[in-house]
């Protein structure tokens, strides 16, 4: 399709409709070179440091980024370093029967038997526990004499290899660190045959 030629008042029109633009932009340039300039100056006289706060539209401040916590004004728990310390429970003072049994070893200054100690149960339950049996005696004795001797660590335990059975006696009598009887207490251990003679286990 071939162009259309422009005639000189067509062209006369385009011309003056350019310039007319130019104008108006070049006066723009000018606006927008001047508002720049007061930027500029304002910038330079401004405070630093002065963020305008974000709102909401109903005025309140906006929240930062990230879970918000539940709540604000508790102070923040930091998590101490290394492993928790244990809990120290504190040592439970002994019942009756515990005091029953170390005051008869205590009394007798002997390391004593299951049987002996049975004994002074029963004839201490008599006055103290009249109701019990003589199972539910011999039950509770050796319930404290483990708890003695194992948790507690109040009586020590020698077994002569001579009898059935531990002769008790106080933990004191013992070497802490292996349990056995220390030499020096081997006349506390009373043997009841005259075959049977005192050995340290």
């Amino acid at each position: 399709m071939a162009k259309k030629r422009l005639n000189e008042k067509e062209i006369d029109q385009l011309l003056s409709h350019y310039r007319s633009e130019r104008r108006r932009l070049t006066f723009q340039l000018d606006n927008v070179r001047g508002l720049i300039s007061d930027l500029k100056e304002n910038k330079v006289n401004a405070p630093k440091g002065t963020a305008i706060p974000k709102v909401n539209a109903d005025g309140t401040p906006k929240r930062g980024p990230g879970r918000p916590r539940k709540n604000p004004d508790a102070p923040k728990n930091k998590r101490p370093v290394g492993r928790p310390k244990k809990r120290e429970r504190k040592a439970r003072e002994l019942n009756e029967w515990d005091s029953m049994v170390i005051n008869a070893i205590e009394t007798s200054g002997r390391l004593l038997p299951k049987e002996e100690l049975m004994d002074q149960a029963t004839s201490w339950a008599k006055k103290n526990h009249p109701m019990l049996s003589e199972a539910e005696v011999e039950a509770f004795l050796t319930r404290t004499l483990q708890k003695l001797s194992g948790r507690k660590k109040l009586l020590g335990t020698h077994h002569s290899g001579l009898r059935r059975g531990y002769h008790y006696g106080l933990k004191d009598w013992f070497f802490q660190s292996s349990g056995k009887l220390r030499k020096q207490h081997l006349d506390r251990l009373v043997l009841t045959t005259e075959q049977e003679q005192p050995v340290l286990a």
